[in-house]
C-alpha cells in the first residue's frame, strides 16, 4: 500500500530564520563556553524556544565555531578559563589561610599572592631626572647664587662657569 502524499512541496533543507537581535557579544559569550548557552541567550532576551531555533541554524553554528576557533588561537579561551578557575578557588584559599591552624608562612604566601593578583604591588617610580635639559646657575657674589633649570636635569652635579662681574653705573 502506497502512503498518501500531500500536494505541498517537500522541504529537503532546514528553513533558515532571521535573528536580527543576535549580537557579537552573545556569539562571543557562547563561543567562550564559560556559561550555559541558555543563560547567555536569556541575558540577551531570547526564550528557550527562540534559542533552540537559533542554535539549529547552520549560519549561527558556523559563526560560533569561527569565534571559538579565533579565541582558541589567540589564547582567550585559556586565559578566561584560568581567570574563572582562579576566582573560584580564591575564596577557598582565603578561608584556608585565615584558619587558626594556618602557619604564618602560609598566611604570608597567600597575602603576597593576593597583593600581586590584585595589582596592589608598589610601582617603581621612574626617575624624571634623566634625559635632555639644562640648568643655569648665576653666582650673585658673596656666596649667593640663583639656579634656573628647564626640562629634565641630569643626575650629575651642575657645571658652574665663573665670570667676572661688572658694576653697573647707577642712574
Amino acid at each position: 500500500m502506497i502512503p498518501d502524499i500531500d500536494d505541498e512541496p517537500l522541504e529537503y533543507q532546514p528553513t533558515t530564520k532571521s535573528f536580527p537581535q543576535v549580537s557579537d557579544e552573545m556569539v562571543a559569550s557562547i563561543a567562550l563556553g564559560l556559561e550555559d548557552d541558555l543563560v547567555v541567550a536569556a541575558r540577551h532576551g531570547l526564550s528557550i524556544q527562540q534559542y533552540k531555533d537559533l542554535e539549529s541554524q547552520p549560519w549561527f553554528q558556523l559563526t560560533v565555531a569561527a569565534k571559538r576557533n579565533e579565541f582558541e588561537r589567540s589564547g582567550v579561551t585559556f586565559k578566561a578559563k584560568a581567570a574563572w578557575m582562579a576566582g573560584d578557588l580564591l575564596d577557598q584559599v582565603y578561608l584556608a589561610a585565615s584558619h587558626a591552624d594556618a602557619s604564618l608562612a602560609q598566611k604570608h604566601d597567600v597575602l603576597k599572592t593576593l597583593i600581586k593578583a590584585g595589582g596592589l604591588e608598589p610601582k617603581e617610580e621612574r626617575s624624571s631626572t634623566l634625559g635632555p635639559g639644562f640648568q643655569i646657575t648665576i653666582d650673585m657674589g658673596g656666596g649667593h647664587s640663583i639656579s634656573l633649570s628647564a626640562g629634565n636635569t641630569p643626575a650629575a652635579p651642575p657645571v658652574t662657569i665663573d665670570a667676572e662681574t661688572k658694576e653697573l653705573p647707577s642712574a
